[in-house]
């Protein structure tokens, strides 16, 4: 018989299944009430966990109010906000106080506009047009550097010329010789003129008086005196002034050598090699040296006893003198590697007892011979044969000239009418004839030293002025610091990939901490110690870094920043070119600064689109690019590594089909015939499609608009790059393809065309400002000519007073920004000023308030929880979670503690209550702002020791309770929360313990109410069995 399932009993009736249920309703009763209890137990763990919670955030409060910064916070102003921004650094605590700033003047970027032309497009005519940054031959030097490093005393000086006229030049923010110069000159006042003559300043009177030519001191200053011209007062048109360059122990070796500084190995190699007389050699290691007094340190050191080293009397070379004695050479060289013998002008060899080094300081606004041709120097000079136009001939003996200056002294002192002098492009010299004769004017080399050649000076013209062209002063050596790069910026450390034309991809890590390269050399030895075929040495016009393919693959050089910006500094970023090294015609990547261009080749064409240019100026995306042709053979692009140096449309052509070529894959690039993008056509004899797909995350082919596959042309299968760029450079002519033509060198000099009314400008602005960044423009031997309508110019602010003479401190910046003149203040220059601007720096309780805001409000929050949690309605008879618990009570009393208090000993606050912070009727904290700040306002240091006191103060306080309370494992909060989990735990346990005993206690009922219908049922079939039977008749025996 199968089992009854009806709720209701078949036979009986009853209803089982309510029956059950209030059977184990009256079993489950203990189990109820223990439920309720842990559910209970439960609100009360998550109440202790919140209260926790909040102690936690009430600490964190509290614990802000132990830091410095809450006290210490400043606010700056300026009295003149359009002129002279002021800004805290961030993270900085600049001291309080009032400073005076002047403006003098604001950084500006260089510009230039050309002659006018008649048209964009009209013809420039033939020639060569150059233009870079660096290399003017008659710079002038920082005047930080005379005197010994002592600089100029600025101030003001009177001039009276022989006329008797005067004037007073102000020198009050003069930086370099150029600015004396230039001071001096651009006064009308007097008829006098300012030169330099090697390290001395000349004036030359042009009044045609006859009294005397005089300089005086103003206001009791001294800086007549620190030019060199203090008391001068002769009856002459000339009057040179004494000697204030000269070499001492804290000159920097970066600044000799015209700035191209010495080349100082790293520490455990020897940088300088010494042989002397008594046979005996000396090893000098000069790591760590960056002034000549260390040089003659480490030099005097090595050679205790032996040698000696010293400044020359002459101020201008060093000395060496061997103090052993014997038959041999003294001789100093190069140490296995560097040129730091050399660098300091001591490389040579004699049999006597003393090497007179050569001149390694040029002058004040000089260049030395030796930095000529892109440091190569001019070599040994000699004889110079003049003849000017009249016929009168002489002979110039340079054999003793060390710098441009010896030269033209020299010249001009010749027998000759002729003039030397640094031509208009500051990159050379010129000769020019001044005798009106009919002749030529000649100049050649006097004898085997070729000296006219050497100096590009050899002339036979009928021209009365002979230029040399440019000299190629070095700009850029191996010890140039990096942190001169980017107009005193510095560089970003990172890693720098190498590509060969190979594809072999190397990675110069030069960001590793307390290894980063600190000069272009230590650049140039990262890069040769990679193991792919790139070889790095500073240019024949030493003014960059130039790389050398020498594995001779298809493909391109390539170099690319992976982090920092050390390739991009050294301009090594921009594309390869293919160039004869040798013989052998190579890939080459030159970091120049210097650009030429041939006016007569200059119409543009598509093909020399940059890259950067398309898609409105972001370039296209990295990655590969495969191109697959009709019979299934592919070639790929590799732009993140073998041609990682194309940068322009034409690159990306020729890279195509030189790699179609070497693969045989039968595609031919080119460009489209509206020049508006790139076509390729499949030659192979497949019946497939041509192809362009991206070779994984990259969008090159998309951006170049070749991606996808070829369509049916005129029976060809093409893609077409059409839209990808314009056709218009490919019409420029004149103007426009010159300011193309720059454009496209990203020389860091912005071209363009400009019409003025009349007619047409070509406009060079440099993108940067600072004077760092000047433009060296060379006509060369074309007709341009330019105007310079911007001048590139530092700000410069005066920090300090500046009423009396040589008072306060210049300081320049390349931008309109000075972070850190005045520690930890921004400065950003507006306008310049003719009175200071006062900087004020004040302390500001902006903070303190606000931590203090958060304090009280934390409180308050577990206040307000501590209160709800520990209620009681006596109307309701209801209470908190919490009520009457130790732990409530606990925290109640320790905190009011905490915050009601007197703390003694530090200083003259003792209770919360005297700066403001008070507990009111509720327990709640309350805050008085104005007594707070005044509290603050009159003591701060009080205030800060009493809430930040390391060991007894407030805050200190407050968090040792809240540890206490809610602070680890075995704080107050943690236990009991603890405890409650145990039970809680245990409570489970015994719950799970009831469900199982009254699942099977409520299986049992319903069997045996199951079983009391099966029985009854068969009671009454029984029943009715009995009812019926029915009884016999009598047996009659019938």
């Amino acid at each position: 018989m199968g089992k009854i399932s009806s709720s209701v009993g078949l036979v009986t009736g009853l209803n089982i299944q309510d029956t059950v249920k209030q059977l184990m309703a009256v079993a489950a009763r203990p189990k109820d009430i223990l439920t309720a209890r842990n559910e209970s137990l439960k609100q009360e763990q998550i109440a202790y966990d919140t209260l926790g919670s909040k102690l936690l955030s009430f600490q964190f409060t509290a614990n802000k109010l132990k830091t410095s910064s809450v006290y210490s916070t400043r606010t700056a102003t300026s009295s003149n906000e359009s002129l002279l921004k002021v800004a805290i650094a961030t993270g900085s605590t600049p001291s309080i106080g009032s400073f005076q700033i002047r403006p003098v003047q604001s950084a500006s970027a260089q510009q230039v506009v050309s002659q006018v032309f008649e048209g964009a497009s009209a013809n420039l005519g033939s020639g060569t047009f150059s233009f870079g940054f660096g290399g003017f031959l008659d710079q002038g030097i920082s005047l930080d550097q005379i005197n010994e490093g002592a600089g100029l005393q600025r101030g003001k000086i009177r001039i009276t010329d022989r006329s008797g006229s005067a004037a007073v030049i102000d020198l009050s923010f003069a930086r370099t010789v150029d600015d004396v110069v230039a001071a001096i000159n651009n006064n009308t006042d007097v008829g006098v003129n300012a030169s330099v003559s090697g390290d001395s300043f000349v004036l030359t009177d042009s009044s045609g008086g006859s009294g005397s030519l005089t300089v005086a001191e103003v206001a009791g200053g001294t800086t007549a005196a620190s030019l060199g011209l203090g008391g001068v007062n002769v009856a002459a048109n000339t009057a040179t002034g004494a000697d204030i360059l000269r070499l001492h122990a804290g000159t920097k070796l970066s600044t000799l050598n015209d700035g191209n500084g010495v080349t100082v190995s790293k520490q455990g190699i020897v940088d300088i090699d010494v042989s002397l007389s008594d046979g005996s050699s000396l090893g000098i290691d000069l790591h760590d040296a960056d002034t000549l007094g260390k040089v003659l340190e480490q030099i005097n050191t090595a050679g205790a006893g032996k040698l000696t080293a010293a400044i020359s009397s002459d101020g201008n070379r060093l000395e060496l003198t061997d103090l052993t004695s014997g038959s041999s050479d003294f001789k100093v060289e190069n140490g296995v590697t560097g040129t730091a013998a050399d660098d300091l002008g001591i490389a040579t060899t004699t049999s006597g007892s003393s090497i007179t080094g050569k001149r390694v300081l040029s002058g004040l606004r000089d260049s030395l011979l030796s930095s000529l041709n892109g440091g190569q120097g001019v070599g040994t000079l000699g004889t110079l044969q003049i003849t000017d136009r009249a016929g009168v001939t002489g002979s110039v003996n340079l054999a003793g000239a060390e710098t441009l200056s010896d030269v033209i002294s020299a010249v001009n002192a010749a027998s000759p009418n002729v003039t030397a002098s640094i031509n208009s492009a500051r990159n050379g010299l010129v000769i020019t004839d001044n005798s009106n004769g009919g002749g030529n004017l000649l100049i050649a080399n006097g004898d085997a030293t070729n000296t006219a050649d050497k100096l590009g000076l050899a002339a036979n013209q009928a021209g009365g002025a002979k230029n040399s062209g440019a000299l190629k002063r070095q700009t850029l050596s191996e010890a140039t610091l990096l942190s001169s790069l980017n107009g005193g910026k510095g560089v970003v450390f990172g890693e720098v990939r190498v590509t060969d034309s190979n594809g072999a991809a190397r990675t110069a890590n030069m960001k590793s901490s307390g290894l980063e390269p600190k000069t272009v050399g230590d650049v140039i030895d990262s890069i040769n110690q990679l193991t792919n075929g790139v070889e790095a040495r500073i240019n024949d016009a030493g003014d960059g870094i130039v790389l050398v393919d020498v594995v001779g693959g298809s493909g391109t050089l390539g170099v690319t920043d992976l982090s920092g910006d050390i390739a991009k500094s050294l301009n090594l970023t921009r594309a390869s070119t293919k160039q004869d090294v040798n013989g052998t015609e190579r890939q080459v990547i030159d970091g120049t600064n210097s650009h030429t261009i041939d006016l007569s080749n200059l119409q543009s064409s598509s093909a020399a689109v940059p890259l950067s240019s398309l898609n409105g100026g972001k370039g296209i995306g990295d990655g590969d690019i495969r191109i697959t042709d009709s019979n299934g053979k592919s070639l790929v692009l590799d732009l993140n590594g073998a041609d990682s140096g194309i940068t322009t449309v034409g690159q990306v052509i020729d890279a195509i089909n030189a790699k179609a070529e070497a693969t045989g894959t039968k595609v031919v690039a080119r460009l489209n015939s509206a020049k508006t993008g790139i076509e390729l056509e499949d030659a192979g004899t497949g019946s497939a499609k041509l192809k362009v797909e991206e070779v994984g995350n990259g969008t090159a082919a998309k951006d170049l608009k070749i991606l996808g596959e070829s369509t049916l042309i005129g029976g060809k299968k093409i893609i077409n790059g059409a839209g990808a760029f314009t056709a218009s450079t490919g019409t420029q002519t004149g103007l426009s393809a010159l300011a193309a033509k720059i454009n496209d060198l990203k020389a860091g000099v912005t071209a363009s065309t400009v019409y003025d009314g009349t007619g047409y400008r070509l406009s060079l602005s440099v993108n940067a400002p600072g004077s760092a960044n000047q433009l060296l423009i060379d006509s060369g031997t074309s007709a341009m000519n330019f105007t310079e309508t911007a001048k590139a110019q530092d700000a410069v602010i005066l920090y300090g007073n500046s009423s009396t003479p040589g008072g306060g401190v210049l300081v320049s910046s390349q931008t309109n920004v000075f972070n850190g003149a005045i520690p930890g203040l921004n400065l950003t220059v507006g306008g310049a000023s003719d009175t200071p601007i006062t900087v004020g720096v004040a302390q500001t309780d902006e903070t303190l308030l606000t931590s203090v805001d958060e304090f009280v409000k934390a409180y308050n929050s577990l206040r307000d929880d501590l209160d709800k949690l520990t209620s009681f309605d006596p109307d309701a008879l209801t209470t908190g979670l919490l009520f009457g618990t130790n732990e409530a009570l606990q925290i109640d009393t320790r905190l009011s503690r905490a915050l009601t208090d007197r703390y003694a000993g530090l200083g003259n606050f003792q209770s919360l209550e005297q700066i403001g912070i008070s507990v009111d009727a509720d327990g709640q904290l309350a805050v008085n702002k104005t007594k707070l700040k005044s509290a603050f306002a009159n003591d701060p240091g009080g205030v800060e020791q009493f809430l930040s006191n390391a060991q007894s103060g407030v805050a200190m306080k407050i968090s040792k309770v809240v540890d206490g309370l809610a602070g680890d494992e075995h704080s107050l909060m943690a236990s009991s929360s603890e405890a409650l989990q145990a039970t809680i735990a245990s409570n489970e346990l015994r719950l799970d313990q009831w469900t199982t005993q009254l699942s099977s206690q409520e299986e049992r009922l319903t069997n045996q109410f199951y079983q009391l219908e099966l029985v009854i049922s068969k009671l009454q079939q029984s029943q009715s069995a009995l009812a019926d039977l029915k009884p016999l008749a009598p047996y009659t025996g019938a």
